[in-house]
């Protein structure tokens, strides 16, 4: 899966991104309880990352949209 966000940046399914370029996307942090991931959001999509070894890189795993994630 290719996520097209708002600023036109492509990001795929098991790359991995800085926290530093996931600002620069526009993706904003989302603090969250009883999942071991880091969540950002971006309009109306929520995109999961799985926290990597370095803890410096995230690989992303899953982007859904917004409404599901706040069921």
């Amino acid at each position: 899966m290719i996520a097209e966000i708002q600023n036109m940046t492509i990001m795929k399914i098991n790359d991995t991104y800085t926290k530093n370029e996931l600002e620069s996307f526009g993706l904003v942090e989302r603090q969250v309880k009883d999942i071991n991931a880091k969540v950002y959001l971006n309009g109306s999509k929520v995109f999961f990352f799985e926290p990597l070894a370095d803890q410096q890189s995230y690989r992303l795993y899953s982007i859904i949209n917004k409404r599901s994630f706040f069921l």
